[in-house]
């Protein structure tokens, strides 16, 4: 199979699709998410890792599965074909190979895969799937005809999001990000990428950093905003693109406001400027957005620095972020993973913009702060948190018998009107708690109708897991991730979430489209690791 008829162009994809079929393929695989008894979501896998389908504009014999480490993704109804387009990028870093088309030339480097839904009788199935990007281009300079496959890679796509007319943009577009430091594919540092019209774009203005999300703020505006955390541990912070969106432009890039614009970072105002995650613990904070002058044109070492001197907010490794959807352009949902001193069990806040200046002063709720539920007791003291839990687990076990069990270590979040669905990731102070309660980091909701009461609604799968492949697997050792609401394309209370099944071992009963069976090695090395993507869908 040649390189060319492997990777196809999204908008020759679209037009080639196999849509005509009421139903597609369905996973073999039971759910790598159960709910507890009590749980209010029903789980039913989409497609697992090594499963085969139809190659989208392929003959009928070309097929494409999914491969591992599936992380961010992006959903929405094509207006022309009517087609459920499904994005999922891959957290692979710039040194793995993968082999999504089958027999052909295997991929290096993190990527973005695009498969086509089919929702008939409430069952999600997959249609068709390929590589989402052809051809590479450094802003419009065509770079590659083909994603990266020998010399220069990406390096693990991690949170992103779809952007479309809703969004403001003029045309559908999908957008990942690298998420490490370090094996980029520009030794500069991290960047974005943009999947448009079957190409990847790199867009170096938005400023070189190692992200754990890009998302564009709803406008209908000529302004295009759009948020970036800094995914660096401690200190780490939120930035935000300005650009103008040149609509006679025929630059895609410029039309849509992703190139020339001013990078800006998050930081306190009036009172609460110098304040960070050490100082603010709950309430309210006066925040505003500090120009860093020429970010752009700094490498990811230089722009943490400007961001840190220019007085940014500090947070101990903020993660993912959403806008609101019942106000998208006032508000948006910002977690924190926490994981040190000053914030060791995470947090989650709502940023309030000015809703005809993206730039206008701001306000920070603190919307939890897990450390105050989970281990109530320690004693905030400038950089210092007295009492709280580390090596010392006599105070660890105190304290985590005066509080209750709370999502921590927050990672992935989706938001609706009614709901927030939360991943949760390890650290150190989280593994005590998913051991104080013997459970793993998985999935909850919190209640935006009830004081964001939160409740557990999924666990790992891991029964299934060790009877077919053998081996072990412990607490933390798996992830959610990738969650985003799909309530208009299948329904209400309804997401697509996936699954990173972390671990040596990866399945041993992959089908082999010419016959046979891959060993587990042959897994791994075509597919880096197990995972699986699963509709998430309230219970009638």
């Amino acid at each position: 199979m040649t390189m060319r008829k492997s990777f196809l162009t999204l908008a020759a994809s679209s037009l080639t699709a196999a849509s005509a079929f009421a139903t597609g393929f369905v996973t073999s695989e039971p759910s790598y998410l159960v709910a507890p008894v009590s749980g209010d979501y029903n789980f039913s896998p989409i497609v697992t890792v090594g499963d085969y389908v139809q190659l989208t504009g392929g003959s009928p014999t070309d097929k494409f599965a999914l491969a591992g480490i599936p992380d961010a993704m992006g959903l929405y109804k094509d207006p022309v074909t009517q087609e459920n387009i499904l994005f999922v990028a891959h957290e692979t870093n710039s040194s793995q190979f993968t082999t999504p088309v089958f027999g052909a030339t295997a991929l290096k480097g993190a990527f973005v895969t695009r498969y086509v839904l089919d929702y008939t009788g409430g069952i999600v199935s997959v249609t068709s799937g390929n590589v989402a990007h052809a051809a590479l281009f450094d802003e419009n300079t065509l770079i590659s005809s083909t994603p990266p496959t020998a010399g220069a890679a990406f390096t693990r796509f991690c949170s992103g999001a779809f952007a479309g007319p809703a969004q403001g943009m003029d045309r559908p577009m999908f957008l990942t990000n690298e998420e490490s430091g370090s094996g980029n594919y520009n030794a500069n540092g991290s960047q974005t990428v943009a999947i448009i019209d079957g190409k990847m774009h790199m867009l170096p203005d938005l400023g070189r950093i190692a992200r754990e999300t890009t998302l564009v703020m709803p406008r209908r505006d000529a302004i295009t905003a759009i948020i970036s955390t800094e995914d660096a541990g401690n200190d780490s912070y939120v930035y935000m693109y300005v650009g103008q969106k040149q609509r006679r432009s025929s630059d895609v890039l410029a039309k849509n406001g992703l190139v020339d614009g001013k990078i800006y970072v998050l930081g306190g105002r009036a009172a609460d400027a110098g304040k960070d995650e050490s100082t603010f613990t709950t309430g309210t904070a006066q925040m505003r957005w500090i120009e860093i002058v020429g970010g752009a044109a700094l490498t990811d070492v230089g722009l943490s620095a400007a961001a840190d001197t220019a007085g940014g907010f500090k947070f101990v490794r903020v993660e993912d972020a959403e806008f609101d959807p019942v106000a998208p352009t006032r508000a948006m949902f910002l977690a924190s993973t926490g994981g040190s001193t000053v914030n060791r069990l995470g947090r989650l806040y709502k940023l309030n913009f000015t809703p005809t200046n993206p730039l206008g002063n701001a306000t920070m709720d603190v919307i939890y702060n897990a450390d105050q539920i989970v281990t109530p007791g320690g004693v905030y003291a400038g950089n210092t948190l007295t009492g709280s839990y580390g090596t010392d687990d006599a105070t660890r076990a105190t304290l985590l018998n005066n509080g209750v069990d709370f999502p921590v270590s927050v990672d992935n979040i989706a938001v609706t009107a009614d709901t927030i669905v939360i991943c949760e990731d390890r650290n150190g102070p989280a593994d005590a708690v998913f051991s104080k309660y013997a459970r793993n980091g998985g999935v909850w909701t919190l209640n935006r109708n009830a004081n964001y009461a939160a409740k557990y609604q999924g666990d790992f799968n891991f029964a299934h897991s060790i009877a077919r492949d053998g081996g072990t697997r412990s607490r933390g050792l798996w992830e959610a991730s990738g969650v985003i609401d799909a309530s208009a394309q299948f329904g209400p209370g309804s997401f697509i979430i996936n699954v990173q099944a972390h671990g040596s071992t990866d399945r041993t009963n992959i089908a082999i489209p010419t016959g046979g069976t891959y060993t587990m090695a042959q897994a791994n090395t075509l597919f880096a690791e197990d995972g699986q993507v699963i509709l998430m869908k309230l219970k009638p």
